[in-house]
């Protein structure tokens, strides 16, 4: 099966310092890939470089076959890569329905004028957009501005957002940061419900969750001081000595 990622020696430099050295690593569909490692390991990083938020510095990244390595993110949003961030990036002073409506506008570049004409494209989505709010479970909120949700519902309305905008492939970076327990098992099985919906769908998500990570996961990379240090089964990567010396400590 060909590749739907191709990450090739990428690396990424601020005023010449490394954050990223020469990680390479391939996703194909319906592979579920995380990315772990202590803080400062260059995971988010690698996130935004592949995700177009920054420029690689050297390397290649190749999406569905095409050089994106110079694309932006909107450009590859349009391209089928979708992702959320660390600290959820959501409209405050408008609903959890305009946020999930407005990724659907953005999708079908309607953003310019979607504001102005907001009624019109609620009406034109409202069958998917019912969906979506109702598949991550928050019908409840539907009404509420983002900036008031907490952060279990404000996590899985960017987490709506972003499969609203039917991707082939989400970046998922620390989709539980910040949750309760009880909301980290919601996620993860909402995730579970995507991929049984969507099996043709690929992740590659960041945390420091192992629960939720080794829930979801079909494959897992281990990065520390900017490079790929592992890449392999869940398993044979939870218990191998790197990553509990790096990582995860000697009782993991």
């Amino acid at each position: 099966m060909s590749a739907l990622l191709e990450v090739s020696a990428v690396g990424k430099s601020y005023d010449g310092v490394p954050a990223v050295t020469d990680v390479s690593f391939s996703v194909v569909a319906g592979e579920t890939l995380a990315v772990i490692g202590p803080n400062g390991a260059g995971k988010s990083t690698l996130f935004g470089v592949v995700a177009g938020e920054h420029r690689a510095s050297t390397g290649s990244i190749r999406f569905q076959g095409a050089d994106v390595t110079s694309w932006r993110a909107n450009r590859l949003a349009g391209a089928g890569m979708s992702r959320t961030f660390q600290v959820a990036r959501l409209f405050g002073s408008r609903t959890v329905e305009e946020n999930v409506a407005l990724a659907f506008a953005a999708k079908d570049s309607w953003y310019r004028r979607m504001w102005d004409s907001f009624d019109s494209t609620v009406r034109h989505h409202r069958e998917r957009l019912d969906a979506s709010i109702e598949r991550l479970h928050l019908d409840h909120v539907r009404d509420r501005l983002a900036a008031d949700l907490p952060q279990g519902d404000r996590k899985r309305l960017e987490l709506a957002m972003a499969v609203a905008q039917d991707p082939v492939m989400l970046l998922l970076d620390e989709p539980t940061a910040g949750m309760s327990n009880e909301d980290c098992d919601v996620t993860v099985a909402l995730l579970e419900e995507i991929k049984r919906d969507r099996p043709e769908l690929a992740i590659v998500m960041t945390g420091h969750d192992m629960h939720v990570l080794l829930a979801v996961a079909t494959r897992v990379m281990l990065m520390a001081e900017g490079r790929k240090v592992l890449d392999g089964d869940p398993e044979a990567v939870r218990t191998s000595k790197e990553a509990r010396e790096l990582y995860l400590g000697e009782n993991a």
